[in-house]
């Protein structure tokens, strides 16, 4: 199971962290998204929330193979530009990445339940903070594509830099799971 766990933790730190020299991203989410895969399906024998995030993770696998061949990004500068058609390309995957958080949360607050550490608080906190996050993001999003670049710069910041702290509240709520497995098996 930590095996898994820090499986998971690496894919979702492939996915949140996007470092790429020219045009080339040298964590590709794909590979993220393939060892968050394999974590969950490890984990989806014991609930079915971790078969959702697992199902999911594949989903989101095939549509980053996908979006590198059918939808570029459109770039002025270092900001990226998007349209409405933009926003709804993305929409699917933002959906299903919040299929998969709420899937490795939920699954973790399920096979938790009751623990003297506490972590099915923790994962159902997290899991609140993340989808919290997200929505914030999905909701200020058409309202900044109407704003000009001077203003949509410090709100595209604030809310990507929200979403990223729920996700990193997510991958140590998944490195702690782990740490918890690898001492009940002690």
């Amino acid at each position: 199971m930590r095996s898994a766990c820090y499986r998971i933790v690496w894919g979702l730190l492939f996915v949140l962290v996007d470092l790429k020299i020219e045009f080339v991203d040298v964590l590709p989410d794909m590979l993220g998204y393939l060892l968050m895969a394999s974590g969950l399906w490890r984990l989806q024998a014991l609930n079915g929330y971790f078969r959702a995030g697992h199902l999911s993770a594949w989903l989101l696998l095939i549509w980053s193979v996908l979006s590198l061949f059918w939808f570029p990004e459109v770039g002025t500068g270092s900001v990226p530009m998007q349209s409405v058609k933009g926003l709804l390309i993305q929409l699917p995957a933002v959906c299903l990445h919040m299929v998969l958080i709420f899937g490795i949360c939920r699954g973790i607050q399920a096979n938790f339940t009751d623990a003297e550490s506490g972590l099915d608080h923790k994962a159902s906190f997290r899991e609140h903070l993340f989808m919290a996050a997200q929505l914030l993001w999905l909701i200020a999003y058409p309202f900044i594509l109407n704003l000009d670049s001077g203003d949509m710069i410090p709100v595209i910041f604030v809310c990507s830099l929200v979403v990223m702290i729920a996700e990193i509240a997510v991958l140590l709520l998944v490195r702690l799971a782990g740490r918890e497995w690898a001492e009940g098996k002690e």
